[in-house]
């Protein structure tokens, strides 16, 4: 699991990721599966990984490589009052998420990840594409 950034910074305002294109694809796929990329954010790393992502609608209908699936469970800034962390996770919202020079953006979240700390973004080109 690549490691994106290590002890990010709480005022971070830019999230602009590199790997390697081997670190994308998946270990092994099972069939009838979806797979594609998961960063997990905590106040120790932001981390990569690739693994299966949840059987929703918009991934059965679009291309699943053009998202990913975000977790801020594990996000708590130590020493900091809780808002802070509120608007950290604003502010890379509104900046969006680059990986490997593509723009992710947030896109929007299911009823389930209302009640879960699990988002789901999408490259802003693929907002645009018939």
């Amino acid at each position: 699991m690549p490691v994106l950034l290590e002890n990010p910074p709480v005022d971070q305002k830019e999230w602009m990721f590199t790997v390697l294109p081997n670190q994308l694809q998946p270990r092994r796929e099972l069939p009838g599966r979806i797979y594609g990329k998961r960063i997990t954010f905590t106040a120790a790393a932001i981390t990569l990984e690739i693994g299966e992502l949840s059987n929703n609608r918009i991934l059965q209908d679009d291309d699943p490589s053009k998202f990913i699936a975000v977790s801020f469970g594990g996000l708590r800034f130590p020493e900091t009052l809780l808002r802070v962390t509120g608007e950290y996770i604003t502010r890379l919202m509104e900046a969006g998420l680059y990986l490997n020079g593509v723009k992710y953006r947030f896109y929007h979240h299911s009823n389930s990840q209302l009640v879960s700390p699990l988002c789901t973004a999408l490259p802003w080109w693929s907002l645009t594409m018939p």
